[in-house]
């Protein structure tokens, strides 16, 4: 007995029918799109268009990063006292450490990302080179216009000369990164 018009038999039938009618895909055919999905992905992998310098310093400057994690996280109480400065003989001292503490975990997270983006992204550890002291410097003016009308600030920030200088690399490996792209040199 033949299935009827609609019936749930008839689709059941139709479907065997397609699944057998369907063509194999041939051996050429499917190694050509395998090695098709190689490409691409060597391409997204290699980044050739990014200098190498770029990464190199990606890297430095993730390790680095990590660096001042250990110091602001680890040997927080010496930072505070020897290179920030900080008066930790005043009720605010555990607010103080705590801030400075938070900023190290900032600093640990920083810096495993830049050293991944240097690894295996490394376009967009070209972009992050060039945001990180843009948000530096907003996060700068977003202060200073918060503590305007507060005592002026009796710590020494030892921290921040070399943060300008990791500042200053950072902006000058984009410009040189961009540039050389520009330039088709790598």
């Amino acid at each position: 007995m033949a299935p009827s018009e609609g019936s749930y038999d008839l689709w059941c039938l139709r479907l065997r029918q397609r699944r057998t009618q369907v063509a194999p895909i041939s051996h050429k055919a499917g190694t050509d799109r395998v090695l098709a999905l190689f490409k691409k992905y060597e391409q997204m992998k290699s980044h050739q268009d990014v200098p190498r310098f770029v990464v190199v310093i990606t890297l430095l400057l993730g390790c680095y990063d990590l660096l001042r994690g250990v110091m602001h996280t680890i040997f927080l109480h010496y930072s505070a006292l020897h290179i920030a400065g900080l008066d930790l003989s005043t009720a605010t001292a555990s607010d103080q450490l705590r801030l400075l503490g938070a900023f190290g975990i900032s600093n640990f997270e920083t810096g495993i990302a830049l050293i991944l983006m240097g690894l295996y992204a490394q376009r967009l550890a070209l972009a992050m080179l060039g945001v990180i002291p843009l948000l530096y410097l907003l996060g700068y003016f977003a202060i200073k216009s918060n503590i305007a009308g507060y005592e002026h600030s009796q710590a020494n920030w030892g921290g921040a000369m070399p943060l300008m200088v990791y500042m200053s690399i950072s902006v000058i490996t984009f410009l040189l990164g961009m540039r050389s792209i520009s330039n088709g040199n790598n």
